[in-house]
């Protein structure tokens, strides 16, 4: 009898006497929307092919593939492996699945698919498995880009903090390898601040730009520079041979940056440079911490060489090969008792009133000028910092106590550094809080997140020490450090505190608030609170309200301030908050919570809701919002909700659960909103 194959599929052995496939794979090979293969083993080569995958692999007739290995279509050796040893595994299981593997199509162009094994278990034949592939070359794509954007500075081009925490591990590896010294360099602008104070911020971009092209240029391949921000740079010099070698390249890098830079086709300006080296010596006994351990020593060495720019005979200075130097201009400012704690208000949106304070160390140098941590922390060891955490908490309770004369307790929060956590610092902190006769309940030691104590029992007995004290514990950062949140659950927290580099952005990122809006629901929880940082504007403040964020902090609340002037601004009334978002910002962020909370309602109820007031949609507080709020394309806004609501009211009253068209609309009413939001600004 001649076999009676669905005529979606082309086969190698037409004409031969085999018996018809299970009515499963007739079934399946039908769906031509979907590449379909089916492969024989031990050899590897394609029997049957239909139609989508002829498509997708770029081929005109079944005949140029039928008979061939699989290998024509995953020439590569590490790819043929790896879809080799998925074969395996579904010839024994009867079924496998491998993500992202390349392709090749018939033209030579590569393409991302996912492919599923089904194993074909017929009697009396070979070994076969019906592969389904899946184009997922959109996704990879995607997150490519995803990935290049979170380590891409947006202005220079050049990699970010991110991207140069990346290459560090692979630098340092390669270091190892070759056993070869590696150099972090650590750039500075000289007089990039006047630009900007002249000729406008626009002009500092123009020269930080220019800048972004010219370093890699004059660096070897080999070498890496990033942008943290500002006017600082960061450069990664390998495969030195010697520090001959090195000063060469240093030299390049400072005449590069001091040449003229064009600011329009009449106007000049000259920027110049101070650099601070660290030098990596290979060791096989390397700490994990040997990355921030350069970095911080770079900045050291930076700090040097800006503090002598005006007497220096070169512009990097070299941070010495000696693990004991001896104490630096800021080790001496801490000595001699020149730190200073201003205080950054906290406030509690719900309640409308301050409630806390984070206390921040500053130095002041010999000249009267103020250091922020950023600047002077670089230069501080272990037991240093130790040091500053003590002496910012004497003056945190000191303050506290002063504070409560003026009818205010407030709690305070101090940074501490997670090396300085011991039984000495439990011990301490006990004796310290004892002594001022403050509730310790109203004292949160902040910790940053990229401390690993989740691996760390020692140091988890120790929280908990502190924890015993009735002290809150505080997870500092945290996103910054790209840690997994799930250790989260394993320490012992009162309260999580989210990176300002997460907030600071929403204005032109808006979509960033669901991260936000994650943080939250993470931390209810967890049974946590939770502080969001970088609250720097009113939009960002209203947005983050409508989101439920009851704890903010950041320049758009109240900047740092010295004891005095915190007094001072306490007794300034808050203004209470109006109901509703007072911005688009803040209805980009309403149009989130009320999606959520209508599709759960929908899908909770299972066609039990009544449906026409949801197809109202005048009923909707977003159409109120509207209202009020008036954006520029009011109308186009209005009709999409209108649609939007007709959609949900269709399912909630069909008991359907397709979404799809219903997700499509509420994205194109986020996007409208984007619009209209970066419209008015």
């Amino acid at each position: 009898m001649s076999p009676r194959f669905p005529s979606s599929w082309h086969r190698l052995d037409e004409g031969k006497e085999i018996p018809e496939p299970p009515s499963a794979h007739r079934d399946l090979s039908t769906q031509s929307m979907v590449a379909l293969a089916k492969v024989r083993y031990p050899e590897r080569t394609f029997v049957l092919v239909n139609p989508a995958f002829l498509q997708l692999l770029g081929y005109e007739h079944a005949q140029e593939i039928l008979g061939q290995k699989t290998q024509v279509i995953c020439p590569d050796d590490a790819e043929s492996q790896g879809v080799n040893a998925i074969a395996q595994e579904t010839l024994e299981k009867g079924n496998g699945y491998l993500k992202d593997v390349v392709l090749r199509r018939k033209d030579g162009q590569p393409i991302y698919a996912d492919i599923f094994g089904n194993r074909v278990d017929e009697p009396d034949r070979p070994l076969e498995i019906v592969w389904t592939i899946v184009d997922v070359s959109d996704r990879h794509h995607l997150v490519e880009d995803l990935h290049r954007q979170s380590t891409t500075d947006p202005l220079t081009g050049l990699a970010n903090r991110r991207g140069l925490d990346l290459e560090l591990e692979r630098a340092f590896a390669r270091a190892r390898r070759q056993q070869r010294l590696l150099a972090v360099c650590v750039l500075d602008l000289d007089g990039f601040k006047p630009v900007n104070d002249t000729f406008g911020h626009e002009a500092g971009d123009q020269v930080l730009i220019a800048l972004g092209k010219r370093l890699p240029e004059a660096l070897r391949a080999t070498d890496f520079v990033a942008r943290l921000g500002g006017d600082e740079f960061v450069v990664l010099i390998e495969s030195l041979e010697h520090l001959h070698a090195l000063e060469t390249i240093l030299g390049r890098m400072e005449t590069s940056i001091r040449a003229p830079i064009a600011l329009g086709e009449e106007r000049t300006v000259t920027v110049g440079v101070s650099i601070g080296v660290a030098l990596y010596f290979p060791d096989e006994h390397d700490d994990q911490q040997i990355a921030d351990t350069l970095l911080r020593l770079a900045d050291q060495a930076l700090y040097e060489a800006k503090l002598h720019k005006d007497d220096r005979e070169r512009c990097w200075v070299l941070f010495g090969e000696d693990p004991h130097p001896g104490r630096n201009v800021i080790q001496n400012l801490l000595d001699q008792d020149t730190l200073e704690v201003w205080y950054q208000p906290i406030l509690d949106y719900k309640r409308h009133r301050i409630v806390g304070v984070e206390a921040l160390a500053r130095l002041r140098d010999s000249d009267g000028t103020l250091l922020s941590p950023a600047q002077f922390l670089p230069a501080l060891e272990p037991g240093d910092l130790t040091m500053l955490s003590k002496k910012v908490l004497e003056h945190a309770l000191n303050d506290l106590k002063e504070l409560e004369t003026i009818g205010q307790t407030l709690w305070a929060s101090v940074n501490v550094d997670p090396r300085s956590i011991s039984e000495s610092c439990v011990l301490c902190v006990q004796d310290q809080i004892t002594a001022a006769g403050i509730d310790p309940t109203r004292i949160t030691l902040e910790i940053l997140e990229g401390s690993d104590f989740s691996d760390q029992k020692e140091a988890l007995d120790y929280l908990q020490g502190l924890k015993n004290l009735h002290i809150r514990i505080a997870l500092d950062d945290v996103g910054s450090a790209y840690s997994s949140l799930l250790r989260i659950k394993q320490v012992p927290i009162d309260e999580i505190k989210l990176d300002q580099g997460f907030v600071r952005t929403l204005e032109e990122h808006p979509e960033e608030l669901v991260f936000v809006r994650t943080m939250r629901e993470l931390a209810q929880g967890l049974g946590v609170d939770l502080v969001v940082e970088g609250v720097e504007t009113d939009d960002i403040l209203d947005a983050l309200a409508v989101l439920g964020v009851r704890l903010m902090q950041g320049y758009g609340i109240a900047r740092p301030m010295p004891l005095e002037a915190l007094k001072a601004f306490l007794k300034q009334p808050i203004v209470p908050h109006r109901a509703g978002p007072r911005s688009l910002l803040g209805l980009y962020a309403e149009h989130l919570i009320l999606h959520d909370t209508l599709k759960k309602t929908i899908l909770d109820s299972r066609g039990s809701l009544g449906y026409l007031p949801i197809a109202d949609h005048e009923r909707c507080v977003l159409h109120q919002h509207l209202q009020r709020l008036r954006p520029p394309n009011l109308g186009r806004l209005e009709k999409l909700h209108a649609e939007y609501h007709r959609q949900l009211a269709a399912v909630a009253a069909s008991s359907l659960e397709n979404w799809t068209q219903i997700e499509e609309l509420s994205e194109t009413i986020k996007q409208e909103i984007v619009s209209a939001y970066f419209a008015v600004r």
